[in-house]
């Protein structure tokens, strides 16, 4: 039986989405709409509607192949897709045909690459628009970008007659045009407001006041003294101490540290950042989180001021930058965020990065930006010890000033081995619960406490666990869940894992799409809802769940045992 349209179309939709970015189907494949699926003569041909003549232009060069090929495989048979674009006049608004000049023509091909991942609501690339001043989430203890001219009047990208710009000024002015494309990349509403406008940041009373709110951004209990060392961080904490001492004039530029989480990274990133801050070796720090640099460059498309926050970024003496994993998939970002890298590097300027894992399985990373991530050190810190847990715990047991004996101090480090947060996080909990009951911290509290708080089995699952067992399960290789494969058998079990991820772990439908080969969230929760409603109707799948959950579980006591 031929489907309908509207249902050949959903179906392509969905497996569409598994195979291009997320924000490329939230762009360019959602607005459509399906008119007509014509089976009279010969092959079927599905008929959809494009909001305008350029998006037709851009689906047939970009991608016709794998919108006919899921479309013949929605339908059943070889099926023909064909365009019809949306009438003028029910165009939406912010689409802009007419004789704007700053609008692309459909025949300008330098204007169709820009446009790609563009969302419709992002400004126009004028160049005549002065961007305002950058945002100020990072932290900075210098004057802000945004100086290229002292006359309110001037273009920072175009110097007026007479004056001659610096190479610098021209990589902002070309990062401006190059990059006004990177709307796409994320949500802006998490984007700081910029700051209050500085002509010249150069007064004391200025540049105290930005001192100040650089140290709003960071915790001052992330120093080198509060962090433990053991043999399994040794290497990261001592290159991370001999880049906040010489920040730029080491072999380790970059320097980027990897991890699990909670095993000290944003610690050791923030400890550099408070340690030069502290001894004035670096005069500009900037510390951000890799979502923070997204959201920032997002807004400052919108807003027409790429070239402010460019140039806000090239000023750091010391960049650092978490969790830059999240860069995966984000082509417009990473563009960005490689200019800056060469920028400073060049420049003699330390780049500090952190990341879950290394450098090499960060997917969705362009190439040319992860051979630049390998250029210095690559410095790993994984679980801590038994003997650094005890440490870790009697730290801050003394920063609190709590009386813990040394046997309790023991039981908890014995049985939480995971990470650093969660094991001081046990610590602070066991002696909440002490307090507000009235209770003797001992031995027999803490088991007890251990045993009903702790979620051991829970917290022992990770996603690497479900992923084997779940492989195991459907006889397949766990890399066959991580690819990019569509066969029936794969993408179930893929989904399965993942559906198994979310309701087993606390990881986020962020991290799960990460961990299975940088898959975009939307994937993750598409792949949840339809195992979810599936499970209603579907015995086979309920005991497949089923084992899989009780081997899961199993696994977990074993290792607690």
């Amino acid at each position: 039986m031929v489907p309908s349209a509207s249902d050949a179309w959903r179906t392509a939709l969905r497996d569409l989405r598994e195979t291009l970015p997320e924000r490329t189907v939230q762009n360019w494949l959602d607005p459509i709409q399906p008119l007509d699926l014509a089976t009279d003569e010969g092959s079927p041909t599905l008929t959809l509607q494009v909001p305008t003549p350029f998006g037709i232009q851009y689906l047939r060069s970009r991608f016709q192949r794998s919108i006919r090929q899921a479309v013949s495989e929605a339908v059943g048979e070889p099926t023909d897709v064909a365009y019809q674009v949306v009438p003028k006049e029910e165009r939406p608004d912010e689409i802009s045909t007419g004789a704007d000049s700053s609008a692309p023509s459909d025949d300008d091909p330098n204007a169709r690459s820009s446009l790609e991942d563009r969302p419709s609501s992002a400004p126009p690339d004028d160049q005549s628009t002065r961007p305002s001043p950058p945002p100020s989430e990072p932290v900075s203890t210098s004057e802000p970008a945004g100086r290229e001219s002292a006359n309110p009047s001037a273009s920072p990208d175009a110097p007026t007659s007479g004056t001659t710009s610096s190479p610098a000024d021209s990589a902002t002015s070309r990062s401006s045009s190059s990059n006004i494309t990177g709307a796409s990349e994320g949500s802006a509403t998490e984007a700081p407001s910029a700051p209050p406008p500085q002509a010249d940041a150069g007064s004391p009373d200025e540049r105290s006041a930005l001192y100040e709110q650089a140290k709003q951004h960071l915790r001052p209990e992330y120093t080198f003294d509060e962090f433990v060392e053991g043999d399994g961080n040794r290497l990261a904490r001592s290159a991370a101490f001999a880049v906040a001492q010489e920040p730029g004039s080491t072999n380790y530029n970059p320097l980027l540290v990897y991890g699990g989480v909670g095993l000290g990274k944003t610690h050791l990133a923030q400890a550099v950042a408070n340690y030069a801050l502290e001894h004035n070796t670096a005069k500009r720090v900037l510390y951000v989180s890799s979502d923070r640099f997204t959201s920032q460059f997002v807004q400052s498309v919108r807003e027409n001021r790429i070239a402010a926050f460019s140039s806000y970024y090239r000023q750091a003496d010391l960049l650092i930058v978490d969790d830059v994993q999240f860069f995966g998939e984000k082509e417009k970002t990473q563009e960005e965020f490689f200019h800056i890298f060469n920028d400073l590097h060049q420049n003699g300027k330390q780049i500090f990065l952190c990341a879950d894992r290394p450098p090499a399985e960060i997917p969705g990373i362009e190439e040319r930006l992860l051979s630049r991530f390998q250029w210095g050190l690559s410095a790993d810190i994984q679980r801590p010890d038994l003997e650094t847990r005890i440490a870790i715990l009697q730290r801050k047991a003394a920063r609190q000033d709590i009386a813990v004996s040394p046997d309790v101090l023991e039981l908890i480090a014995q049985r939480i081995d995971s990470n650093v947060r969660q094991l001081e996080g046990a610590l602070t909990r066991l002696t909440a619960l002490v307090q507000l009951d009235d209770q003797k911290l001992d031995l027999d509290t803490a088991r007890r406490f251990l045993r009903e708080h702790t979620d051991e089995g829970a917290d022992s699952l990770n996603a690497d666990d479900i992923l084997e067992q779940v492989a195991e399960h459907f006889r397949l290789e766990k890399g066959d869940l991580l690819s990019r494969s569509r066969k029936q058998t794969v993408a179930q079990a893929r989904q399965i894992a993942m559906y198994l991820c979310r309701e087993l772990t606390d990881e986020s439908y962020d991290h799960i799409g990460s961990r299975f080969g940088g898959r975009d969230h939307s994937t993750v929760i598409h792949a949840y809802r339809k195992i979810e409603e599936a499970l209603e109707s579907d015995p086979e799948l309920q005991d497949d769940i089923s084992a899989l959950q009780s081997s899961l579980q199993n696994r977990s006591l074993s290792s607690s045992l």
